[in-house]
């Protein structure tokens, strides 16, 4: 090869690697289709691939419409919002796309979740509005376990904690144990500079332990709300006294779904 048939020869390989990229972009597309959510006026695709995935996207409105409600009413425009549980994004996206300018800041541990959250997220145009951090938060910050209950991507009801439990919180049996950081929302909001006007959590059972770590976030006069899946039983007396003392008061919520949501307000 001449020395001036290399640039076309260069040029020529890019192109090749170019047209396989995208041909393989394809197949995979085709083999893991997207699908759109159409909720309250909003749409949205999300990855759909298994019968957890498809169950998020059929049930978006119907599981846990308090949710939704609070995302509507509580978070405003050019909010900090932070998701902690995120799972794959579904109510991380709905937030985003609802309150255009508000910044959403999604916490998920587990490794199958993260693949798809990060997916919705590029799909949807959201990666300027909605950060990813990989990992869990809790009442303490240093090395941690997720003992997993379900390893199909879009499962939930996992539990994060030091140790080797053999069922989770929410009464499942551990499939896996898996290597995770945790951290304290208080230490990760002053390392970063960035502190919720908003929180979500849904974290199947270790809300005590996340609003532990969070005494600092959730006092600040910026904090004006928090929803809190309580489940079945609703949220502890030591959750409770924790909000509570920070100055935040249980808000009247109908309950509509199994999740036992509840809303706490400044």
């Amino acid at each position: 090869m001449t020395a001036k048939e290399r640039p076309l020869f260069r040029r020529t390989l890019r192109k090749v690697r170019g047209a396989s990229r995208r041909l393989r972009w394809g197949v995979i597309e085709a083999l893991a289709p997207r699908r759109t959510v159409r909720a309250r006026g909003l749409s949205f695709t999300l990855a759909c691939d298994n019968w957890i995935t498809q169950f998020r996207l059929d049930t978006f409105e119907s599981k846990e419409p308090e949710t939704l409600d609070w995302i509507d009413t509580h978070v405003r425009d050019a909010d900090v919002l932070f998701d902690i549980g995120g799972n794959v994004g579904v109510y991380s996206l709905y937030a985003a796309l609802r309150h255009s300018r508000a910044s959403v800041v999604v916490f998920e541990p587990e490794y199958a979740n993260l693949h798809l959250l990060r997916d919705n997220i590029v799909a949807n145009q959201l990666g300027d509005r909605v950060q990813i951090y990989p990992f869990a938060l809790s009442d303490r910050t240093g090395v941690s376990r997720l003992h997993v209950q379900d390893l199909t991507p879009g499962a939930a009801l996992h539990t994060e904690s030091p140790g080797s439990p053999r069922m989770t919180e929410s009464g499942e049996r551990v499939v896996m144990g898996e290597g995770a950081w945790a951290m304290t929302v208080d230490e990760f909001c002053a390392s970063e500079g960035l502190w919720p006007n908003a929180m979500k959590i849904d974290v199947d059972g270790g809300e005590t332990r996340v609003v532990a770590g969070a005494v600092k976030a959730l006092s600040r006069t910026e904090l004006r709300s928090s929803i809190v899946e309580a489940g079945e039983a609703g949220l502890g007396v030591e959750t409770r006294s924790i909000l509570a003392g920070a100055g935040l008061h249980r808000a009247g919520l109908e309950r509509r779904s199994e999740a036992g949501n509840e809303v706490w307000v400044r």
